[in-house]
This record gives structure tokens, sequence and C-alpha cells, in this order.
């Protein structure tokens, strides 16, 4: 034979499987928005609300619309009246082209604050997908955000998000170049040009460069990259930072190739404007031998950017 209290416990799971939460739905309020989209709202609300099966909604606190959004112990008052666990309350706010949906829960009584959840809508066409999303949202425990289903994906989200586009800058520089640590201890000087293409992404600075110097004992071409710091936001701007090249060198006569690191610092005067000179040293490493040693070395350049 069952016991008693075994009996009773099993007839009670199935009531208490099926329990719902009872909750107040008071008038929606908007700023910015018509009557009817709120009025509306607050009944696509209700329910959607309804068909998650965690809740069952009583309509509190009057008519579906009022112009100013109940205050918590407004709140609380209408869903004791009738008799609900919770009080929600949806606020609608236009900015420009966003409407932006807001749900808040209140505890009853007590008018604590249990949920505050938010999600924006591109138009009012696309405030079905939000509201279920809020109701699923508090279902669940979850924000509103997290919970998109296919269906439910806003037309605000599927939009690309906004980029800061990048300057572009062609650039031509003139400048020369010594070499030092070479076999026979002398410093090989060699003039030179050069031509780059510069993005300015407002934090940094970025540049894909390829040069080449001559002279009586020296000669280099190289071409590579390099990413800079500016130091200041004003149309004079100083800047430090490095790169690395690949070059092809000779130093009295013996050439040879490989990686070419380099550190630099320069100043731009004209960087809000789409012309430009930009006045840069460098110093660089051949990070490959010339008969046996490294031939290190300065750079200095002037350039012209538009």
């Amino acid at each position: 034979m069952i016991p008693r209290a075994l009996l009773a416990l099993l007839l009670a799971a199935p009531a208490a499987a099926g329990a719902v939460e009872v909750v107040a739905l008071l008038p929606a309020s908007g700023a910015n928005v018509d009557g009817g989209t709120v009025a509306a709202a607050h009944e696509v609300l209700r329910g959607h609300l309804e068909r998650t099966g965690s809740f069952a909604v009583r309509v509190a606190g009057g008519g579906p619309v009022t112009e100013l959004e109940p205050t918590p112990a407004q709140a609380v008052a209408a869903a004791q009246e009738v008799g609900a666990s919770r009080a929600a309350v949806l606020r609608l706010a236009l900015l420009g082209s966003v409407l932006h949906a807001r749900l808040t829960v209140y505890e009853v009584p007590g008018g604590r604050t249990l949920r505050s959840d938010d999600l924006t809508a591109g138009d009012a066409q696309d405030l079905d997908p939000v509201l279920q999303r809020l109701a699923q949202g508090w279902a669940e425990g979850s924000p509103a955000a997290e919970v998109a289903e296919v269906g439910t994906v806003t037309t605000r989200e599927a939009a690309p998000p906004a980029r800061v586009e990048a300057t572009r800058q062609l650039g031509l520089r003139l400048g020369g170049m010594t070499a030092y640590g070479t076999v026979n201890a002398t410093n090989p000087f060699a003039t030179g040009v050069g031509i780059y293409w510069m993005y300015d992404a407002r934090d940094f600075l970025f540049d894909l460069s390829g040069e080449y110097f001559a002279g009586d004992h020296l000669t280099d071409t190289a071409a590579g990259f390099g990413a800079y710091l500016p130091l200041g936001k004003r149309n004079v701007a100083p800047y430090a930072g490095g790169g690395l090249r690949y070059a092809w060198t000779a130093v009295n006569g013996h050439w040879n190739h490989g990686f070419q690191p380099y550190l630099a610092v320069g100043l731009i005067l004209g960087r809000l404007s789409t012309v430009g000179i930009r006045g840069e040293a460098s110093w660089f490493w051949n990070a490959f031998g010339n008969q046996g040693r490294n031939a290190n070395g300065l750079v200095w350049s002037v350039a012209f950017e538009f």
C-alpha cells in the first residue's frame, strides 16, 4: 500500500509542474511614440508572455496606454489589486530612427526591481520580435539579446555595423641613408627615393612602402611595412613606431639580402588635411651579414603626402 504522504506528493507533482507565475501587466508608456503603437505593443507583449507557458497575465492599472511610466509603488499597488506576485511595465522610446523597448519587473510586495531588460528595433514593424524576445528572455532568465532564434533576429541586428573609415594617403619621399659597422669601418652614404601608402586609423598609423638608395659604396633596395603610434590628434602630430622591410643591400660592392627591422620617429604636418608633409628618421638593423658583419644604419627622409 502506498503511504499517504507519498501519494499526496505524487498527486501534487503534476500540478506543480504546470504551475505558472501570476503577472500583472501594467499600461505601457512611450516617449516620442504614437499611442496606437504603444497600445499594440502592450497587447502583443501580453500574448508573447502567455505563449511562453511560464506566466498567467492579468491586465492591471487601467487602459493599455499611459503618458508616464508607472512608478514602482504604483506598479506594486496595481498588481496587488489583481492578486499578482510580479508587476511588469513596458516602456517604448523612439530616438531618431531607433525604437527602444524596455521591460521592467517589480517584486510584489516590496517594489524591488527583479528584472530590467531592453532591446532596440529598427522601426515599429521590427517591434514584434523584440517583444517576443523580451518575454522569452524573462521566462528563461536570460537577457533578450541572447535568446534570438530564426525569425526573431531584428533588422537592426541584421544590418552591418558601422565602422570608422581609415583615411588613406599616398606619399613620395626623398632622403638619405648612412651605414655603420661595415667591414672596412667606413660609413658609406647614399641618397634615394621612396613611395608608400599610409592608412590613418586615428589611434594608429600603418604604411606599406618601397624605397631605393644608391651611393658610391652603398646600395639598398627594400620593401616592407610599418606601424606607428601618433602622439597627438591635432594637425601637427609626432609619432613613433617601427616596422620590417626585406632589403637587398650592397656595401662596398658585396651584395646580400634579408630582413631589415627598424625603429622610427617622425612628425606629420597636415594630418587633418588631404595633403601633408612627413619627416622621419629611423634606425635599421640588417638581420643578415655583409662579409661576416652586419651593416646597420640611419635613414632620414622628407615626404609629401596627397
